[in-house]
Protein backbone atom coordinates (compact mmCIF):
# COMPACT_ATOMS: atom_id res chain seq x y z
CA UNK A 1 0.00 0.00 0.00
CA UNK A 2 1.35 3.08 -1.20
CA UNK A 3 1.94 5.53 1.97
CA UNK A 4 -0.26 8.53 2.15
CA UNK A 5 1.19 11.26 5.09
CA UNK A 6 -0.99 12.88 6.97
CA UNK A 7 -1.53 16.89 6.19
CA UNK A 8 -1.74 19.34 8.72
CA UNK A 9 -5.89 20.63 8.79
CA UNK A 10 -6.93 17.62 7.11
CA UNK A 11 -8.92 14.66 8.61
CA UNK A 12 -7.68 11.02 9.15
CA UNK A 13 -3.93 9.83 9.88
CA UNK A 14 -4.28 6.74 11.58
CA UNK A 15 -2.50 3.90 11.15
CA UNK A 16 -3.84 1.74 7.84
CA UNK A 17 -4.49 -1.81 8.25
CA UNK A 18 -4.11 -3.97 5.55
CA UNK A 19 -7.20 -5.61 5.57
CA UNK A 20 -10.00 -2.83 5.10
CA UNK A 21 -13.39 -4.39 5.81
CA UNK A 22 -14.76 -7.70 6.37
CA UNK A 23 -18.27 -8.98 6.27
CA UNK A 24 -19.24 -11.81 8.51
CA UNK A 25 -22.67 -13.61 8.46
CA UNK A 26 -23.86 -9.73 7.47
CA UNK A 27 -27.97 -10.24 7.66
CA UNK A 28 -29.95 -7.16 7.16
CA UNK A 29 -34.29 -7.55 7.55
CA UNK A 30 -36.57 -4.80 7.69
CA UNK A 31 -39.41 -4.22 9.72
CA UNK A 32 -42.73 -3.36 7.19
CA UNK A 33 -45.73 -3.32 9.47
CA UNK A 34 -45.86 -6.12 11.90
CA UNK A 35 -43.34 -7.90 9.86
CA UNK A 36 -39.49 -8.77 9.34
CA UNK A 37 -38.46 -9.06 5.43
CA UNK A 38 -35.19 -10.41 5.05
CA UNK A 39 -32.89 -8.00 2.59
CA UNK A 40 -29.32 -9.70 3.38
CA UNK A 41 -28.90 -13.31 4.09
CA UNK A 42 -25.55 -14.06 5.11
CA UNK A 43 -22.64 -12.71 2.85
CA UNK A 44 -19.28 -12.96 3.72
CA UNK A 45 -16.84 -10.59 2.04
CA UNK A 46 -13.18 -9.03 2.22
CA UNK A 47 -11.66 -6.22 0.80
CA UNK A 48 -7.80 -5.62 0.93
CA UNK A 49 -6.11 -2.59 1.05
CA UNK A 50 -5.32 -1.36 -2.97
CA UNK A 51 -7.92 -3.80 -3.95
CA UNK A 52 -11.36 -3.35 -5.84
CA UNK A 53 -14.57 -5.12 -5.84
CA UNK A 54 -17.65 -4.71 -8.11
CA UNK A 55 -21.08 -5.64 -6.15
CA UNK A 56 -23.57 -6.65 -8.99
CA UNK A 57 -27.22 -7.16 -9.08
CA UNK A 58 -30.43 -5.66 -9.46
CA UNK A 59 -33.01 -3.60 -7.25
CA UNK A 60 -33.89 -5.00 -4.69
CA UNK A 61 -30.96 -7.53 -4.75
CA UNK A 62 -29.49 -6.39 -1.32
CA UNK A 63 -26.17 -4.96 -2.64
CA UNK A 64 -26.83 -1.01 -1.43
CA UNK A 65 -28.31 -2.23 1.77
CA UNK A 66 -24.58 -4.03 2.08
CA UNK A 67 -22.72 -1.46 1.28
CA UNK A 68 -25.08 1.40 3.23
CA UNK A 69 -24.73 -1.14 6.37
CA UNK A 70 -20.54 -0.55 6.14
CA UNK A 71 -21.31 3.12 7.83
CA UNK A 72 -24.62 2.06 9.24
CA UNK A 73 -26.25 4.71 6.83
CA UNK A 74 -29.38 2.20 7.18
CA UNK A 75 -32.67 3.38 8.36
CA UNK A 76 -34.01 2.88 11.79
CA UNK A 77 -36.25 0.02 10.41
CA UNK A 78 -33.11 -2.02 9.60
CA UNK A 79 -32.01 -4.51 11.92
CA UNK A 80 -28.24 -5.72 10.99
CA UNK A 81 -26.44 -9.19 12.06
CA UNK A 82 -23.26 -10.49 11.81
CA UNK A 83 -20.00 -8.39 11.65
CA UNK A 84 -19.02 -5.55 10.01
CA UNK A 85 -15.10 -5.35 10.81
CA UNK A 86 -13.94 -1.81 9.74
CA UNK A 87 -9.97 -2.01 9.73
CA UNK A 88 -10.47 -4.60 12.43
CA UNK A 89 -13.30 -2.57 14.34
CA UNK A 90 -16.75 -3.70 14.27
CA UNK A 91 -19.00 -0.93 13.01
CA UNK A 92 -22.48 -2.25 14.65
CA UNK A 93 -20.63 -1.54 18.66
CA UNK A 94 -19.41 1.95 17.78
CA UNK A 95 -20.33 4.25 20.04
CA UNK A 96 -21.85 7.19 17.87
CA UNK A 97 -18.85 9.78 18.44
CA UNK A 98 -16.25 6.91 17.45
CA UNK A 99 -18.73 6.50 14.50
CA UNK A 100 -19.09 9.94 13.26
CA UNK A 101 -15.43 10.00 13.18
CA UNK A 102 -14.88 6.62 11.06
CA UNK A 103 -17.08 8.91 8.54
CA UNK A 104 -15.45 10.45 5.79
CA UNK A 105 -12.24 9.56 7.04
CA UNK A 106 -11.73 5.51 7.19
CA UNK A 107 -14.41 5.58 4.83
CA UNK A 108 -16.42 7.64 2.48
CA UNK A 109 -19.64 7.50 0.00
CA UNK A 110 -19.82 8.59 -3.26
CA UNK A 111 -23.86 8.47 -3.91
CA UNK A 112 -25.53 7.82 -7.46
CA UNK A 113 -27.36 10.87 -8.24
CA UNK A 114 -25.03 13.62 -7.59
CA UNK A 115 -27.19 16.53 -8.65
CA UNK A 116 -29.38 15.31 -5.78
CA UNK A 117 -26.84 14.51 -3.74
CA UNK A 118 -25.10 17.87 -4.17
CA UNK A 119 -26.95 21.22 -2.24
CA UNK A 120 -27.90 23.69 -5.80
CA UNK A 121 -27.60 26.87 -3.83
CA UNK A 122 -23.74 26.34 -2.49
CA UNK A 123 -20.72 26.62 -4.33
CA UNK A 124 -19.03 23.10 -4.71
CA UNK A 125 -16.03 24.48 -3.04
CA UNK A 126 -18.32 25.01 0.19
CA UNK A 127 -19.38 21.69 -0.19
CA UNK A 128 -16.10 20.00 -1.06
CA UNK A 129 -14.87 21.38 2.25
CA UNK A 130 -17.69 19.86 4.63
CA UNK A 131 -16.25 17.43 5.84
CA UNK A 132 -13.21 19.04 6.32
CA UNK A 133 -14.92 21.14 8.99
CA UNK A 134 -17.38 18.77 10.65
CA UNK A 135 -14.74 16.17 10.67
CA UNK A 136 -11.44 18.33 11.84
CA UNK A 137 -9.12 16.36 13.76
CA UNK A 138 -10.45 17.42 17.87
CA UNK A 139 -12.66 19.54 16.57
CA UNK A 140 -10.27 22.14 15.65
CA UNK A 141 -11.43 23.70 12.09
CA UNK A 142 -8.92 24.30 9.57
CA UNK A 143 -7.91 27.75 8.67
CA UNK A 144 -9.51 29.06 5.59
CA UNK A 145 -6.46 29.28 3.91
CA UNK A 146 -5.89 25.56 4.66
CA UNK A 147 -8.97 24.62 3.29
CA UNK A 148 -9.18 26.61 0.12
CA UNK A 149 -5.65 25.19 -0.72
CA UNK A 150 -6.82 21.29 0.07
CA UNK A 151 -9.84 22.15 -2.31
CA UNK A 152 -7.93 22.81 -5.04
CA UNK A 153 -5.81 19.51 -4.24
CA UNK A 154 -8.46 17.68 -4.13
CA UNK A 155 -9.96 19.29 -7.84
CA UNK A 156 -6.71 18.62 -9.12
CA UNK A 157 -6.98 15.18 -7.82
CA UNK A 158 -10.46 14.73 -9.69
CA UNK A 159 -9.24 16.67 -13.35
CA UNK A 160 -11.11 19.78 -12.57
CA UNK A 161 -9.84 23.27 -12.96
CA UNK A 162 -9.70 25.29 -9.44
CA UNK A 163 -11.64 27.64 -10.59
CA UNK A 164 -14.21 25.04 -10.49
CA UNK A 165 -14.53 25.79 -6.59
CA UNK A 166 -17.02 29.01 -7.42
CA UNK A 167 -19.25 27.18 -9.96
CA UNK A 168 -22.71 25.81 -8.53
CA UNK A 169 -23.92 22.44 -9.23
CA UNK A 170 -26.31 23.48 -12.03
CA UNK A 171 -23.35 25.05 -13.81
CA UNK A 172 -21.60 21.59 -14.08
CA UNK A 173 -21.90 18.65 -16.02
CA UNK A 174 -23.10 15.44 -15.42
CA UNK A 175 -19.09 13.94 -15.66
CA UNK A 176 -18.37 17.17 -13.50
CA UNK A 177 -20.97 16.88 -10.61
CA UNK A 178 -19.76 13.08 -10.26
CA UNK A 179 -16.27 14.34 -10.36
CA UNK A 180 -17.01 16.70 -7.27
CA UNK A 181 -18.49 14.05 -5.22
CA UNK A 182 -15.60 12.00 -5.51
CA UNK A 183 -13.56 15.07 -4.64
CA UNK A 184 -15.81 15.17 -1.60
CA UNK A 185 -15.52 11.52 -0.73
CA UNK A 186 -11.88 12.15 -0.67
CA UNK A 187 -11.65 15.19 1.39
CA UNK A 188 -10.72 13.30 4.60
CA UNK A 189 -8.04 10.77 2.86
CA UNK A 190 -10.15 7.87 3.37
CA UNK A 191 -8.55 4.37 3.26
CA UNK A 192 -12.22 2.87 1.30
CA UNK A 193 -14.37 4.15 -1.01
CA UNK A 194 -18.08 3.32 -1.39
CA UNK A 195 -19.21 4.18 -4.94
CA UNK A 196 -22.88 3.26 -5.36
CA UNK A 197 -23.15 3.02 -9.16
CA UNK A 198 -20.72 6.35 -9.95
CA UNK A 199 -21.60 6.07 -13.28
CA UNK A 200 -25.00 5.93 -13.91
CA UNK A 201 -26.72 8.29 -16.63
CA UNK A 202 -22.91 9.01 -17.75
CA UNK A 203 -22.44 8.71 -21.58
CA UNK A 204 -19.99 6.36 -22.33
CA UNK A 205 -16.88 8.65 -22.80
CA UNK A 206 -17.72 10.46 -19.00
CA UNK A 207 -18.26 6.88 -17.89
CA UNK A 208 -14.80 6.05 -18.81
CA UNK A 209 -13.13 8.79 -17.78
CA UNK A 210 -15.01 8.68 -14.18
CA UNK A 211 -13.71 4.88 -14.02
CA UNK A 212 -10.50 5.72 -15.06
CA UNK A 213 -10.13 8.22 -12.20
CA UNK A 214 -11.00 5.95 -9.47
CA UNK A 215 -8.83 2.85 -10.98
CA UNK A 216 -6.10 5.33 -10.55
CA UNK A 217 -7.40 6.56 -7.42
CA UNK A 218 -6.63 2.74 -6.14
CA UNK A 219 -3.15 2.83 -7.72
CA UNK A 220 -1.91 5.64 -6.56
CA UNK A 221 -2.96 6.17 -3.12
CA UNK A 222 -3.94 2.41 -2.31
CA UNK A 223 -7.06 3.21 -0.90
CA UNK A 224 -10.18 -0.26 -1.29
CA UNK A 225 -12.99 0.48 -3.64
CA UNK A 226 -15.96 -1.28 -3.32
CA UNK A 227 -18.30 -0.56 -6.45
CA UNK A 228 -21.82 -1.17 -7.11
CA UNK A 229 -23.32 -1.54 -10.56
CA UNK A 230 -25.66 -3.60 -12.20
CA UNK A 231 -23.67 -3.34 -15.48
CA UNK A 232 -21.09 -6.28 -15.12
CA UNK A 233 -18.64 -4.72 -18.23
CA UNK A 234 -18.39 -1.70 -16.25
CA UNK A 235 -17.32 -3.54 -13.08
CA UNK A 236 -15.20 -6.03 -15.04
CA UNK A 237 -13.45 -2.56 -16.55
CA UNK A 238 -12.38 -1.34 -12.72
CA UNK A 239 -12.51 -4.05 -10.22
CA UNK A 240 -10.97 -7.50 -9.91
CA UNK A 241 -13.10 -9.02 -8.22
CA UNK A 242 -17.10 -8.83 -8.49
CA UNK A 243 -19.36 -10.46 -6.32
CA UNK A 244 -23.20 -10.96 -7.54
CA UNK A 245 -26.21 -10.46 -5.23
CA UNK A 246 -29.23 -12.35 -5.90
CA UNK A 247 -32.48 -11.88 -3.30
CA UNK A 248 -30.46 -10.58 -0.81
CA UNK A 249 -27.67 -13.64 -1.56
CA UNK A 250 -24.22 -13.67 -2.73
CA UNK A 251 -25.06 -16.13 -5.77
CA UNK A 252 -21.25 -15.97 -7.23
CA UNK A 253 -17.91 -14.54 -6.25
CA UNK A 254 -14.65 -14.41 -8.36
CA UNK A 255 -12.15 -12.20 -11.02
CA UNK A 256 -14.94 -9.87 -13.09
CA UNK A 257 -13.59 -10.73 -16.02
CA UNK A 258 -14.19 -14.01 -15.90
CA UNK A 259 -17.99 -13.32 -14.40
CA UNK A 260 -18.33 -11.51 -17.31
CA UNK A 261 -17.49 -13.44 -19.93
CA UNK A 262 -18.16 -17.03 -18.38
CA UNK A 263 -20.91 -16.86 -15.76
CA UNK A 264 -22.03 -19.64 -13.50
CA UNK A 265 -25.35 -18.31 -11.91
CA UNK A 266 -28.41 -18.35 -14.17
CA UNK A 267 -28.45 -14.25 -12.93
CA UNK A 268 -24.75 -13.39 -13.32
CA UNK A 269 -25.86 -14.87 -17.18
CA UNK A 270 -29.08 -12.28 -17.50
CA UNK A 271 -26.84 -9.22 -16.36
CA UNK A 272 -24.05 -10.18 -18.42
CA UNK A 273 -26.97 -10.86 -21.70
CA UNK A 274 -28.68 -7.36 -20.66
CA UNK A 275 -26.09 -5.14 -21.84
CA UNK A 276 -25.24 -6.05 -25.56
CA UNK A 277 -22.12 -6.11 -27.44
CA UNK A 278 -21.87 -4.22 -30.12
CA UNK A 279 -21.13 -6.21 -33.11
CA UNK A 280 -22.62 -8.98 -32.24
CA UNK A 281 -25.34 -10.46 -34.47
CA UNK A 282 -26.34 -12.89 -31.64
CA UNK A 283 -28.02 -9.66 -30.40
CA UNK A 284 -29.07 -7.58 -33.24
CA UNK A 285 -32.46 -6.47 -33.18
CA UNK A 286 -32.78 -9.63 -29.91
CA UNK A 287 -33.26 -7.39 -26.64
CA UNK A 288 -32.49 -9.98 -23.39
CA UNK A 289 -36.12 -10.33 -23.01
CA UNK A 290 -38.35 -13.36 -20.68
CA UNK A 291 -40.10 -13.30 -23.88
CA UNK A 292 -37.75 -13.55 -27.42
CA UNK A 293 -38.45 -12.05 -30.22
CA UNK A 294 -39.01 -13.89 -33.35
CA UNK A 295 -36.49 -13.08 -36.14
CA UNK A 296 -36.63 -9.70 -37.40
CA UNK A 297 -38.72 -9.91 -40.59
CA UNK A 298 -36.58 -9.25 -43.82
CA UNK A 299 -38.66 -6.02 -44.99
CA UNK A 300 -36.90 -4.25 -42.09
CA UNK A 301 -33.40 -4.93 -43.23
CA UNK A 302 -34.44 -3.58 -46.89
CA UNK A 303 -32.15 -1.16 -48.84
CA UNK A 304 -34.84 0.85 -50.06
CA UNK A 305 -36.02 3.33 -48.01
CA UNK A 306 -39.55 4.02 -46.65
CA UNK A 307 -41.70 7.03 -46.92
CA UNK A 308 -39.81 9.81 -44.32
CA UNK A 309 -42.48 10.49 -41.93
CA UNK A 310 -40.47 12.83 -39.11
CA UNK A 311 -38.41 15.22 -41.56
CA UNK A 312 -35.60 17.42 -40.30
CA UNK A 313 -34.07 19.70 -42.52
CA UNK A 314 -31.09 22.54 -42.00
CA UNK A 315 -32.37 22.54 -38.10
CA UNK A 316 -30.73 25.52 -36.21
CA UNK A 317 -31.38 26.41 -32.57
CA UNK A 318 -29.01 29.11 -31.04
CA UNK A 319 -29.26 30.27 -27.34
CA UNK A 320 -27.88 33.88 -26.26
CA UNK A 321 -24.76 33.04 -24.36
CA UNK A 322 -23.64 35.26 -20.96
CA UNK A 323 -21.01 36.84 -22.79
CA UNK A 324 -23.75 38.33 -25.25
CA UNK A 325 -22.85 35.92 -28.62
CA UNK A 326 -24.61 33.37 -29.51
CA UNK A 327 -24.32 29.53 -28.99
CA UNK A 328 -25.11 27.08 -31.35
CA UNK A 329 -26.99 23.98 -29.46
CA UNK A 330 -28.25 22.57 -33.18
CA UNK A 331 -26.00 23.22 -36.19
CA UNK A 332 -27.73 22.85 -39.19
CA UNK A 333 -29.24 19.07 -38.63
CA UNK A 334 -30.95 17.29 -41.61
CA UNK A 335 -32.44 14.11 -40.17
CA UNK A 336 -35.10 11.68 -41.14
CA UNK A 337 -37.29 9.13 -39.57
CA UNK A 338 -38.94 7.13 -41.84
CA UNK A 339 -42.52 4.88 -41.76
CA UNK A 340 -42.10 1.29 -39.51
CA UNK A 341 -38.24 2.39 -38.62
CA UNK A 342 -35.81 2.89 -35.36
CA UNK A 343 -33.39 5.88 -35.42
CA UNK A 344 -31.26 6.11 -32.56
CA UNK A 345 -30.14 9.34 -31.82
CA UNK A 346 -26.37 9.14 -29.85
CA UNK A 347 -24.01 11.68 -28.58
CA UNK A 348 -22.94 12.75 -24.83
CA UNK A 349 -23.95 15.15 -22.88
CA UNK A 350 -24.20 18.93 -24.63
CA UNK A 351 -24.33 17.38 -27.67
CA UNK A 352 -27.38 18.93 -28.78
CA UNK A 353 -30.03 15.56 -28.39
CA UNK A 354 -32.30 16.65 -25.93
CA UNK A 355 -32.53 20.93 -27.58
CA UNK A 356 -33.44 18.54 -30.98
CA UNK A 357 -35.91 16.35 -29.68
CA UNK A 358 -37.55 19.67 -28.16
CA UNK A 359 -37.23 21.44 -31.03
CA UNK A 360 -39.37 18.28 -32.87
CA UNK A 361 -42.15 18.37 -30.57
CA UNK A 362 -42.20 22.38 -30.63
CA UNK A 363 -41.39 22.94 -27.51
CA UNK A 364 -38.46 25.09 -28.49
CA UNK A 365 -38.51 27.21 -31.69
CA UNK A 366 -35.77 26.81 -34.28
CA UNK A 367 -33.69 29.64 -35.22
CA UNK A 368 -34.02 28.45 -38.55
CA UNK A 369 -34.98 25.70 -40.58
CA UNK A 370 -37.96 23.44 -40.82
CA UNK A 371 -39.22 20.52 -39.34
CA UNK A 372 -41.66 18.40 -41.26
CA UNK A 373 -44.41 16.11 -39.93
CA UNK A 374 -45.68 13.78 -42.84
CA UNK A 375 -44.64 16.50 -45.25
CA UNK A 376 -46.39 19.66 -43.56
CA UNK A 377 -44.35 21.96 -41.40
CA UNK A 378 -44.48 21.98 -37.77
CA UNK A 379 -47.49 23.94 -37.09
CA UNK A 380 -47.13 26.78 -34.37
CA UNK A 381 -50.73 27.34 -33.27
CA UNK A 382 -51.80 26.21 -30.39
CA UNK A 383 -54.67 23.99 -31.72
CA UNK A 384 -52.32 22.71 -34.39
CA UNK A 385 -49.42 21.75 -32.01
CA UNK A 386 -52.06 19.41 -29.91
CA UNK A 387 -52.64 18.16 -32.72
CA UNK A 388 -48.97 17.20 -34.18
CA UNK A 389 -48.48 15.70 -30.49
CA UNK A 390 -51.16 13.54 -30.65
CA UNK A 391 -48.88 11.91 -33.60
CA UNK A 392 -45.28 12.60 -32.27
CA UNK A 393 -45.22 11.23 -28.75
CA UNK A 394 -42.78 11.77 -25.78
CA UNK A 395 -41.56 9.00 -23.64
CA UNK A 396 -39.48 10.43 -20.78
CA UNK A 397 -36.20 9.02 -19.46
CA UNK A 398 -37.58 8.76 -15.33
CA UNK A 399 -40.93 7.00 -15.23
CA UNK A 400 -41.00 7.85 -11.22
CA UNK A 401 -40.79 11.66 -12.73
CA UNK A 402 -43.17 11.45 -15.51
CA UNK A 403 -46.16 9.74 -13.38
CA UNK A 404 -48.10 12.09 -10.58
CA UNK A 405 -47.75 9.98 -7.21
CA UNK A 406 -51.42 10.34 -6.44
CA UNK A 407 -52.94 9.22 -9.88
CA UNK A 408 -53.79 5.81 -10.20
CA UNK A 409 -52.91 3.98 -13.79
CA UNK A 410 -55.98 4.76 -15.42
CA UNK A 411 -55.53 8.27 -14.46
CA UNK A 412 -52.24 8.57 -15.79
CA UNK A 413 -53.36 6.96 -19.22
CA UNK A 414 -55.99 8.19 -19.85
CA UNK A 415 -55.00 12.03 -19.49
CA UNK A 416 -54.11 12.17 -22.68
CA UNK A 417 -57.39 11.00 -24.69
CA UNK A 418 -59.50 13.51 -22.27
CA UNK A 419 -57.25 16.57 -22.96
CA UNK A 420 -56.76 15.64 -26.84
CA UNK A 421 -61.38 15.25 -26.43
CA UNK A 422 -60.83 11.63 -28.20
CA UNK A 423 -64.80 10.65 -28.92
CA UNK A 424 -63.89 6.83 -28.22
CA UNK A 425 -65.21 4.84 -24.98
CA UNK A 426 -62.48 6.06 -22.12
CA UNK A 427 -62.08 3.27 -20.26
CA UNK A 428 -62.01 0.42 -23.51
CA UNK A 429 -59.00 3.07 -24.99
CA UNK A 430 -56.85 2.90 -21.40
CA UNK A 431 -57.86 -1.11 -21.63
CA UNK A 432 -56.48 -1.42 -25.20
CA UNK A 433 -53.52 1.06 -24.29
CA UNK A 434 -52.12 -0.92 -20.92
CA UNK A 435 -52.42 -4.13 -22.76
CA UNK A 436 -50.23 -2.79 -26.13
CA UNK A 437 -47.73 -1.81 -23.09
CA UNK A 438 -47.79 -5.64 -21.97
CA UNK A 439 -49.24 -4.63 -18.51
CA UNK A 440 -52.03 -7.58 -19.13
CA UNK A 441 -54.49 -7.81 -17.67
CA UNK A 442 -55.08 -4.67 -17.66
CA UNK A 443 -57.84 -4.44 -15.25
CA UNK A 444 -55.37 -5.73 -12.01
CA UNK A 445 -53.40 -2.55 -12.66
CA UNK A 446 -56.09 0.40 -13.32
CA UNK A 447 -56.58 1.07 -9.68
CA UNK A 448 -52.84 0.84 -8.71
CA UNK A 449 -50.66 3.95 -8.04
CA UNK A 450 -46.75 4.14 -9.15
CA UNK A 451 -45.43 3.38 -6.13
CA UNK A 452 -47.06 -0.01 -6.16
CA UNK A 453 -45.17 -0.30 -9.11
CA UNK A 454 -41.81 -1.72 -10.40
CA UNK A 455 -39.70 0.26 -12.26
CA UNK A 456 -40.18 -1.51 -15.61
CA UNK A 457 -44.48 -1.49 -15.07
CA UNK A 458 -43.55 2.28 -14.21
CA UNK A 459 -42.14 3.15 -17.76
CA UNK A 460 -44.86 0.67 -19.54
CA UNK A 461 -47.33 3.39 -18.42
CA UNK A 462 -45.74 5.83 -19.11
CA UNK A 463 -45.68 4.32 -22.92
CA UNK A 464 -49.35 3.13 -22.55
CA UNK A 465 -49.98 7.22 -22.25
CA UNK A 466 -48.70 7.62 -25.14
CA UNK A 467 -50.17 4.57 -27.16
CA UNK A 468 -53.48 5.40 -25.84
CA UNK A 469 -53.47 8.76 -28.59
CA UNK A 470 -52.32 5.92 -30.84
CA UNK A 471 -49.27 7.95 -32.28
CA UNK A 472 -47.50 7.02 -35.37
CA UNK A 473 -43.78 8.30 -33.67
CA UNK A 474 -42.82 7.83 -30.39
CA UNK A 475 -39.82 10.16 -29.21
CA UNK A 476 -38.01 8.05 -26.77
CA UNK A 477 -35.39 10.11 -24.12
CA UNK A 478 -33.04 7.72 -22.83
CA UNK A 479 -36.30 5.21 -22.13
CA UNK A 480 -33.87 2.29 -20.38
CA UNK A 481 -31.37 4.54 -18.91
CA UNK A 482 -32.53 4.44 -14.77
CA UNK A 483 -34.08 0.57 -15.24
CA UNK A 484 -32.51 -2.72 -14.11
CA UNK A 485 -30.16 -4.65 -16.52
CA UNK A 486 -33.08 -7.55 -16.87
CA UNK A 487 -36.28 -4.93 -17.13
CA UNK A 488 -34.14 -3.02 -19.79
CA UNK A 489 -34.47 -5.88 -21.99
CA UNK A 490 -38.03 -5.60 -21.53
CA UNK A 491 -38.72 -2.56 -22.56
CA UNK A 492 -36.46 -2.61 -25.83
CA UNK A 493 -37.75 -5.90 -26.56
CA UNK A 494 -41.54 -3.68 -26.54
CA UNK A 495 -40.80 -0.76 -28.39
CA UNK A 496 -39.72 -3.94 -31.49
CA UNK A 497 -42.81 -5.25 -31.10
CA UNK A 498 -44.68 -2.09 -30.99
CA UNK A 499 -43.20 -1.35 -34.39
CA UNK A 500 -43.64 -4.45 -35.58
CA UNK A 501 -47.67 -4.70 -34.49
CA UNK A 502 -48.89 -1.15 -34.97
CA UNK A 503 -45.94 0.03 -37.72
CA UNK A 504 -45.07 2.81 -35.02
CA UNK A 505 -41.99 4.64 -35.65
CA UNK A 506 -39.55 5.61 -33.28
CA UNK A 507 -36.61 7.91 -32.67
CA UNK A 508 -34.38 7.06 -29.39
CA UNK A 509 -32.46 9.54 -27.79
CA UNK A 510 -29.39 7.60 -25.82
CA UNK A 511 -25.89 7.83 -24.51
CA UNK A 512 -25.77 4.06 -25.18
CA UNK A 513 -24.48 2.45 -28.41
CA UNK A 514 -25.16 -0.78 -27.44
CA UNK A 515 -28.96 0.29 -27.18
CA UNK A 516 -28.53 1.34 -31.00
CA UNK A 517 -27.22 -2.36 -31.77
CA UNK A 518 -30.13 -4.27 -30.20
CA UNK A 519 -33.09 -2.01 -31.58
CA UNK A 520 -32.27 0.54 -34.30
CA UNK A 521 -32.58 0.42 -37.68
CA UNK A 522 -30.24 3.53 -38.58
CA UNK A 523 -28.14 5.55 -35.79
CA UNK A 524 -27.50 9.65 -35.96
CA UNK A 525 -24.36 10.55 -34.33
CA UNK A 526 -24.45 14.09 -32.70
CA UNK A 527 -21.45 16.29 -31.53
CA UNK A 528 -21.51 19.42 -30.56
CA UNK A 529 -24.31 20.39 -32.16
CA UNK A 530 -24.22 18.89 -35.96
CA UNK A 531 -24.82 14.86 -36.82
CA UNK A 532 -21.37 14.04 -38.04
CA UNK A 533 -22.68 10.60 -39.18
CA UNK A 534 -26.17 8.90 -39.87
CA UNK A 535 -26.56 5.82 -41.57
CA UNK A 536 -27.41 2.13 -40.86
CA UNK A 537 -26.77 0.51 -37.75
CA UNK A 538 -23.87 -2.07 -39.38
CA UNK A 539 -22.47 0.59 -41.26
CA UNK A 540 -21.85 3.59 -38.57
CA UNK A 541 -21.09 1.62 -35.60
CA UNK A 542 -18.71 -1.43 -37.32
CA UNK A 543 -17.17 0.77 -40.23
CA UNK A 544 -17.62 4.64 -38.32
CA UNK A 545 -15.88 7.13 -40.60
CA UNK A 546 -16.01 9.98 -38.16
CA UNK A 547 -13.14 10.45 -34.78
CA UNK A 548 -15.85 11.21 -32.71
CA UNK A 549 -17.76 8.16 -33.79
CA UNK A 550 -14.93 5.96 -33.21
CA UNK A 551 -14.19 7.56 -29.60
CA UNK A 552 -17.67 6.45 -28.65
CA UNK A 553 -16.69 3.25 -29.53
CA UNK A 554 -13.34 3.34 -27.95
CA UNK A 555 -14.79 4.75 -24.49
CA UNK A 556 -17.41 1.14 -24.57
CA UNK A 557 -16.70 -0.70 -21.10
CA UNK A 558 -14.45 -4.40 -21.97
CA UNK A 559 -16.48 -6.84 -23.42
CA UNK A 560 -18.67 -4.68 -25.27
CA UNK A 561 -16.06 -2.68 -27.77
CA UNK A 562 -14.41 -6.40 -28.26
CA UNK A 563 -16.85 -7.62 -31.29
CA UNK A 564 -15.94 -3.42 -32.54
CA UNK A 565 -11.98 -4.07 -32.09
CA UNK A 566 -11.97 -7.49 -33.71
CA UNK A 567 -14.49 -6.12 -36.71
CA UNK A 568 -12.13 -3.73 -37.44
CA UNK A 569 -8.90 -5.90 -37.55
CA UNK A 570 -10.64 -8.29 -39.99
CA UNK A 571 -11.56 -5.15 -42.22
Amino acid sequence: MTERPGTAGTCGDEAPSATLLQLKELGVTYRAGGDEVPAVRGVDLTLEAGDTLGLAGESGSGKSTVAMSVLRLLPKSARVTGEILLEGEDVRTMRWGRLRAVRWSSAAVVFQGAMHALNPVRKVGVQIAEPLRLHAPDGKVPPEETLRARVAELLEQVDLPTSRANAYPHELSGGQKQRVMIAMALACRPRLILADEPTTALDVIVQAQVLRLLGGLVTEHGIGLLMISHDLSVLAATCARTAVMYRGELVELGPSGQLMNSPGHAHTKALAAAFPTVGDPVSRFAPASSNPLPAEPARVRSTSPAEPLLTVEDLRVDFRARSGGRIAAVAGVDLEVRRDEIVALVGQSGSGKTTLARTLLGLQRPTSGSVRFAGTPLPTSSAGLREYRRQVQLVLQDPASALNPRHTVYEAVAEGPRIHGLGRDERQVVVEALEAAELRPAETYLSRLPHELSGGQKQRVVIAGALALRPSVLLADEPVASLDASVRGEILALLLRLRRQLGLSALVITHDLGLAWNIADRVAVMYRGELVEVGPVEEVLLEPSHDYTKSLLAALPGKRAAAVSSHQRDV
